[in-house]
């Protein structure tokens, strides 16, 4: 296990280290912060002088290369637009992007176990095809699209729940529930799938034979079996909410990471980006890194 632990980690660096690169270069190519930076009275002189003192002027490799060491040392780099490090723009707006994905991850789980069961213990059946429907529109609709609903509806015509921002318990339910529709239709697909196949293995005949209540055979036998996949398919849906969140932040004004990463984006701020897609990665990474662990503890045949 050590051993398979350390070879994840190097691999987590190469990572990392491609994510950088990417995003680097490709941020350059959008464009020139100086020209954000200095006001549109700025002479030639200006504009010479301001590229000499921030290193604009050098090839962008060496800038990357300068980024990099930054990076060795824990330093993101100073934000061009808020004057301030990178790193601890994208820390204080964590916390609420991270809010937001366990509350659409409890939601999503609350909802999609329940109905993954069901739906597989009663197969074929009128609740079976309804939960299907739902869990199918679920994975469709956009997320955008089905916020601006949920704020037209529950905000604007009932006035029930507040339009934007965070502040209260009120403001994260309609946030949560829009970035966990997806995630929550695609555990109730996968459960009952992985249901329906389990009930139908021998060792789930053996137990009914024996006289286990119908019960005991769905939750400690089929369940438990089936519950591996589901954790695997989190461990991917953790990470895709992290970056789902950048969408659903952005039509709640929700002020987390993801609306910090859109605003950075159309300021030019190469560093803040740079800040937020690394952090990101980096959590994409430990938690697919901790799901594989978890994986061979609930399931002990896999081996490393």
């Amino acid at each position: 296990m050590a051993t398979y632990i350390t070879k994840r980690l190097l691999q987590a660096v190469l990572v990392l280290l491609g994510i950088t690169a990417v995003v680097f270069f490709v941020l350059n190519l959008t464009g020139d912060p100086v020209e954000l930076m200095l006001p549109p009275t700025a002479t030639l002189d200006d504009i010479a002088a301001f590229r000499a003192d921030h290193g604009f002027d050098d090839p962008i490799i060496v800038q990357y290369g300068r980024f990099l060491k930054g990076l060795c040392v824990g330093d993101f780099g100073t934000s061009y637009y808020y004057d301030e490090p990178a790193l601890d723009l994208v820390l204080e707006r964590l916390p609420a992007t991270l809010e937001l994905t366990l509350a659409s991850l409890f939601m999503a789980l609350i909802w999609g176990i329940p109905a993954g069961i069901i739906s597989a213990v009663k197969r074929n059946s009128k609740t079976d095809v309804l939960v299907r429907i739902i869990a199918l529109v679920g994975q469709c609709i956009p997320v955008f699209w089905l916020g601006i609903m949920m704020i037209m509806l529950f905000a604007v015509e009932l006035h029930w729940l507040p339009t934007a921002g965070r502040g209260t318990f009120w403001h994260l339910v309609m946030p949560a529930f829009c970035l966990g529709v997806f995630t929550s239709a695609s555990i109730t697909r996968l459960l009952r799938s992985g249901m329906i196949d389990i009930m139908g293995k021998d060792f789930i005949r053996v137990a009914r034979a024996k006289g286990l209540s119908q019960k005991v055979v769905v939750i400690k036998h089929a369940f438990k079996n089936a519950i591996s996949s589901v954790l695997t398919l989190l461990g991917l849906q953790v990470a895709a909410l992290l970056g789902g969140a950048v969408i659903t932040e952005t039509v709640f004004a929700w002020p987390g990471i993801g609306r910090l990463a859109v605003e950075s984006i159309h300021n030019r701020d190469f560093m803040v980006v740079e800040a937020v897609v690394i952090v990101m990665a980096l959590g994409f990474v430990l938690i697919n890194l901790i799901v594989d662990i978890l994986y061979s503890i609930i399931d002990p045949r896999v081996s490393y």
